[in-house]
């Protein structure tokens, strides 16, 4: 019986797990119905049967499980990278894929017969299929070129059907698969064998490992899998064009700026090697192009020096200036973590910013799941982020800030829990320093452990393992036997936190419990003092539960503080006449310093930031938050809202003029959070921040305020 993509995962999953599996877990796994799971298990016995091995081996209560799974694995091995269309059915999805990989990289025109012929499949699927690979193209200013008797293909400008190819492969193809194809020549696919034998074909991937390794230790860096994924996808597909006679052109090009990389010497010694090896002659515009790869590469390690390459210093600042931003607003200082938050931010915005001067933008896979978690913190970084947007003249999008977001969730994680002697780990990832730090962030929070470092897969082995106590892994690790690694899904569900506490000492629930027993004893110790205690033990206990009552109390008042709650009419001021942004700050600091909220050099503090930092503080069009970290000049946690009569200038370049000013002093860490997470909210809906800007109502300003009270 033929077996499709879904029957290959469950057998192949049915492998590695080698052991008895209940059907009801496989149909869990991939959301299938009980009656379809039975269908596809009797499928795949079928097929197993039909090439010479046994039936399940079924038991009551236990499940099913394959006999003699090694060979059962070495047959699969073989069956995969062979070309078996009447044992393999091709999706839709795959057929799809095959194609557009195959048009994409052709010279020539392709008869759909070919296609028939190879796929196994009728020439009116074909058609229509091909009818919607027409559309696909289209996203990359490429057309579908049909003409009788000739067949199909695909025209357009050669970047961009190179960079159609590398998104293609990179949606397509995970990193592991291509790390594991390259070194242990292992396929773990049908569809992957295709990919890999339309892309590779005639491709000496060994001599081109080599060179990006060279490349690693040239530039003192480490790639992610990731990356080195599409390093060996971009130079096998630039071999091939070249000698097809298909060069890129790059028109927006700073030829300066890339020649004076250390990239571009190292993209000459590739080049000068490429053109050896394989007898070509490679133009100057695809070393450029290549300089553009190296420069944009994510990497998971780096052993490069401040201020050795261009622009780093200014980066440095700006990280630095992005930071005490991020302090301030959640009153915090990131003394202890700060050295290994900014050369992670520094590992992963180098590249990043490359590829966005180059238009080369990237989609986080964990997007969605950052947004959610980390709702407050994505609001704060994004802010922050501004100056970042100054720096290089374009806009991040939420998506590349998504990954800065990961890097400080890491550091504030770490901030939480400044604890001695624990575990030792390794984190593995394939997808870049972004994703390792999202991992990293979420094992911090339930595990009391120490993490040593973060790496890609195929720089890990047995002398590494021997620094620390775990390695915990996204991916295989093709150097390591799999019981020398913990194993986990880049998504950190349920199921792996159980794994992990097989191995990792969870984090205590709350430090503060060790200082409430000592208050009790010393509580209970004056009452003896005083008193006969006839049951010491319940005294305590009650003692106890009251301190937790009180405490359980103070954490309910914190949350209550909503924006309404600190800005009472007598915090507003609204249609103020300002000569410049000092005589505004003035104004609205002043509100708070009539009420002895605050001191006046809170309010110098304020101003003195500007002066020197910058106007870090218009966190958006129209909209500064004013604010300094000096506790010492305030009385009491306070806010105060004033909207402007005329626009003033606060020398942002992207959010001028100011219309609206928040100003607020909080004396602790928590007090402030909730009333500006709904100053965060209120400042997305453009209908209500319009009206607050505008209006000289202060019933008006309340009302609004009230809209986004959170509880």
């Amino acid at each position: 019986m033929e077996l499709n993509k879904e029957c290959m995962e469950i057998l192949q999953y049915m492998i590695e797990k080698d052991d008895y599996v209940q059907l009801e877990e496989i149909a869990a796994r991939y959301k299938i119905t009980n009656r379809g799971i039975r269908y596809k298990i009797d499928k795949i016995e079928s097929f197993l049967v039909k090439n010479g091995f046994g039936y399940f081996d079924k038991k009551y209560k236990k499940g099913i499980r394959i006999n003699d799974t090694l060979k059962v694995k070495e047959y699969m091995q073989k069956f995969i990278g062979e070309y078996t269309p009447y044992k393999y059915v091709y999706s839709k999805y795959e057929r799809k894929l095959f194609m557009t990989l195959k048009l994409l990289q052709s010279n020539e025109y392709i008869k759909i017969k070919d296609f028939e012929e190879k796929l196994c499949v009728s020439k009116n699927t074909l058609l229509k299929e091909l009818d919607e690979i027409g559309y696909e193209l289209e996203k990359y200013d490429l057309k579908l070129v049909r003409k009788p008797r000739l067949g199909l293909i695909a025209d357009g400008l050669e970047m961009n059907k190179r960079n159609a190819v590398i998104d293609i492969m990179a949606k397509s193809v995970s990193a592991e698969d291509v790390v594991n194809y390259v070194s242990k020549k292992s396929i773990q696919s049908k569809i992957n064998n295709l990919q890999f034998s339309t892309l590779f074909e005639d491709i000496d991937i060994d001599f081109i490992d080599r060179l990006i390794k060279k490349a690693e230790i040239d530039l003192k860096r480490e790639f992610s899998d990731e990356a080195y994924g599409g390093l060996i996808t971009h130079l096998s597909i630039m071999i091939k064009r070249v000698q097809l006679d298909k060069v890129i052109y790059l028109p927006e090009l700073d030829d300066g700026f890339v020649k004076s990389t250390v990239e571009y010497q190292v993209a000459l010694e590739i080049i000068g090697k490429i053109e050896e090896y394989y007898n070509i002659v490679v133009p100057e515009m695809e070393s450029c192009y290549i300089v553009i790869h190296l420069l944009g590469a994510k990497v998971v390690n780096n052993t490069f020096q401040a201020g050795d390459t261009c622009g780093e210093n200014e980066l440095q600042s700006l990280i630095k200036v992005m930071t005490e931003y991020v302090e301030s607003i959640y009153n915090i200082n990131l003394n202890n973590e700060r050295e290994g938050l900014y050369q992670g931010l520094l590992l992963h915005l180098r590249p990043s910013l490359y590829r966005i001067k180059y238009g080369s933008r990237i989609e986080n896979p964990l997007f969605d799941r950052i947004k959610q978690e980390q709702g407050n913190l994505f609001k704060v970084v994004e802010a922050a982020c501004k100056y970042l947007e100054e720096f290089i003249g374009e806009e991040l999008g939420e998506h590349e800030t998504s990954y800065i977001v990961l890097h400080y969730a890491a550091a504030l994680a770490r901030y939480k829990q400044r604890i001695d002697g624990k575990t030792r780990i390794i984190i593995v990832c394939g997808s870049g320093i972004g994703a390792s730090k999202m991992i990293a962030s979420k094992i911090s929070e339930r595990f009391n452990l120490d993490i040593m470092g973060t790496y890609g897969s195929r720089n890990v082995d047995v002398e590494l393992k021997s620094t620390c106590d775990f390695i915990i892994s996204t991916i295989d690790i093709g150097g390591l036997n799999k019981d020398e690694y913990i194993k986990i899904s880049p998504l950190f569900s349920e199921n792996d936190i159980k794994k992990l506490e097989k191995y990792l000492v969870p984090v205590a629930k709350k430090e503060q419990q060790g200082e409430e027993l000592l208050l009790v004893n010393r509580i209970l110790a004056k009452v003896k003092k005083h008193c006969e205690v006839r049951d010491e033990e319940q005294l305590r206990y009650e003692i106890l539960y009251e301190l937790k009552k009180q405490n359980e109390k103070e954490i309910n008042k914190v949350e209550k503080n909503s924006l309404k709650d600190f800005i009472k009419r007598e915090n507003i001021e609204l249609k103020l006449n300002c000569k410049d942004w000092i005589d505004a700050i003035g104004k609205a600091s002043d509100i708070l310093i009539k009420k002895d909220s605050i001191t006046e050099k809170y309010k110098e503090g304020i101003i003195e930031n500007f002066e020197k930092l910058g106007p870090y503080m218009v966190i958006a069009p129209g909209i500064c938050l004013a604010h300094v970290d000096r506790t010492d000049e305030i009385n009491e946690t306070c806010m105060s809202l004033v909207n402007l009569k005329y626009p003033i200038k606060f020398n942002s370049e992207f959010n001028d003029p100011v219309k609206l000013i928040l100003t607020f002093a909080t004396k602790d860490k928590q007090s402030h959070l909730n009333a500006l997470l709904e100053f965060m909210s209120l400042i997305n809906n453009s209908k209500d921040l319009d009206r607050l800007m505008t209006t000289s109502s202060k019933d008006e300003v309340r009302e609004i305020l009230k809209k986004y009270k959170r509880m």
